[in-house]
């Protein structure tokens, strides 16, 4: 998704371990993103459904309320939200036909920003 010229692209983060939400948010916005941090998959969707779309989603797997396959499917459900990429960033092994990418955590920071550029900065 390309944003006009002088407005940095905004992610949405859905972690909800705050400490990593903060490292994450922190470096994202060093980096020149706008960042929405969102602590679980019902929020993020409520947000979405407000009529945000950001250039990229970073979506953590285990959460409370509403977990990342759950907001995976009712966002790919949305045909507005059809072409926004999904990145896991997960502990655990996953795998969904409609994700562009998967963050293992630990993951190295490096990879988290050259992963937002390549989806967010196009």
């Amino acid at each position: 998704m390309s944003t006009p010229a002088g407005v940095p692209p905004v992610i949405l983060l859905v972690e909800d371990e705050s400490d990593l939400r903060d490292t994450i948010e922190e470096l994202l916005r060093d980096e020149g993103f706008q960042v929405t941090c969102m602590a679980d998959g019902e929020k993020a969707l409520a947000w979405l459904h407000g009529g945000q779309r950001p250039a990229l989603v970073l979506l953590d797997f285990i959460m409370p309320r509403m977990n990342g396959w759950a907001f995976l499917e009712r966002m790919r459900a949305d045909p507005g939200l059809d072409g926004v990429p999904v990145v896991a960033i997960s502990a655990l092994p996953v795998s969904h036909p409609s994700l562009a990418g998967v963050l293992h955590k630990p993951f190295d920071l490096s990879s988290l920003v050259e992963t937002a550029r390549r989806f967010a900065r196009g």
